[in-house]
């Protein structure tokens, strides 16, 4: 939760700057958002599910989770969109709260659990988990802005959202020893979200652009967004 607080806090400070100047920001944020929200899902998120749960069963429900989005998205664009020039950035914006709330939720078990095998390394998960997720707030926090939703709304759904961490916490506390084996289907249902959004609503605006010069810096931006995520995982892995 800290670390998504902080990664808001730097989303504030971005608000400061002139609106011309974050037009022309955001879509290269997207192109960073890209690269975290695959990275924090095939790096992060599956190798944690594939530790305790059968690969066919990881699988099956990684492709229902796609599945569920893509009807979520579906019923989303529905119900906000009357013509065929409607756009899907409510949509979008629908599904990353949803997905953020979701990994912020399993983080919270992941940190409580982390406590339970000793303080140690409870304390080292906590600030692995504050450090990837201050880069992919902020991607998530450029995609609210480009999905159409004020400032100050991306500001407070960001904010809301990082509070299922400490829910997450108190679940674990409460239930995990009793339904412990709902943990890594819940860690796959966020990577489909995250894997979804990436590839199905922000590649495709990414392509709007056509210049060699800007798909350069898109595709480093990209790598840079995986790599930010992956020094962080790695780290956390040793």
């Amino acid at each position: 939760m800290l670390g998504g607080f902080l990664a808001v806090l730097l989303a504030a400070l971005f608000l400061k700057v002139p609106e011309k100047k974050q037009k022309k920001m955001i879509p290269f944020m997207l192109s960073y958002a890209t690269g975290t929200l695959l990275a924090a899902a095939i790096v992060w998120l599956l190798p944690h599910a594939m530790e305790d749960m059968d690969p066919h069963k990881l699988m099956l429900t990684f492709l229902i989770g796609i599945l569920f989005f893509f009807a979520l998205e579906k019923m989303l664009i529905v119900r906000h969109c009357h013509n065929d020039d409607c756009k899907t950035h409510k949509a979008t914006a629908s599904m990353i709260l949803i997905g953020d709330s979701i990994h912020n939720f399993i983080d919270g078990i992941l940190i409580w659990t982390s406590f339970m095998i000793s303080i140690p390394v409870g304390i080292w998960v906590t600030f692995s988990v504050i450090a990837h997720e201050i880069p992919q707030e902020l991607g998530d926090f450029a995609i609210l802005l480009h999905s159409g939703l004020s400032k100050k709304k991306a500001f407070l759904y960001n904010m809301l959202s990082n509070t299922t961490t400490v829910i997450g916490a108190l679940w674990a506390y409460l239930f995990l020893e009793k339904i412990e084996y709902l943990h890594s289907y819940a860690i796959i249902i966020a990577a489909s979200s995250f894997i979804y959004i990436a590839l199905v609503d922000l590649a495709p605006e990414l392509h709007k652009v056509k210049t060699l010069k800007t798909g350069l810096i898109q595709i480093l931006l990209i790598l840079l967004g995986v790599a930010t995520i992956l020094f962080f995982v790695t780290g956390h892995s040793h």
